[in-house]
């Protein structure tokens, strides 16, 4: 790896904790409790997640397996990926 892919790993994280805070300000100002938005950040990573994976992948099993591995619970990514399609 260059120094080079690891900024831009550093960059990319940084901009994730500001879209992260934005969508927690925005969302506290609404009045939600700290439950549903850290359920919806959570939410937002996942369809994030699913969506880089749609422009590589073809099949919806693979992007299962994929987050799988990676943590996700298999019914928190067919539910997203579920919601997308309705």
């Amino acid at each position: 790896m260059t120094m080079f892919e690891a900024d831009t790993a550093n960059i990319e994280k940084k901009l994730q904790e500001i879209e992260d805070n934005d969508l927690y300000s925005f969302m506290k100002k609404q009045g939600y409790s700290e439950e549903q938005i850290k359920i919806a950040i959570r939410n937002t990573h996942l369809l994030d997640a699913i969506n880089c994976l749609k422009e590589i992948l073809c099949e919806p099993e693979e992007i299962v397996s994929i987050l799988q591995e990676k943590g996700w619970k298999k019914e928190e990514i067919e539910a997203v990926i579920k919601n997308q399609i309705s």
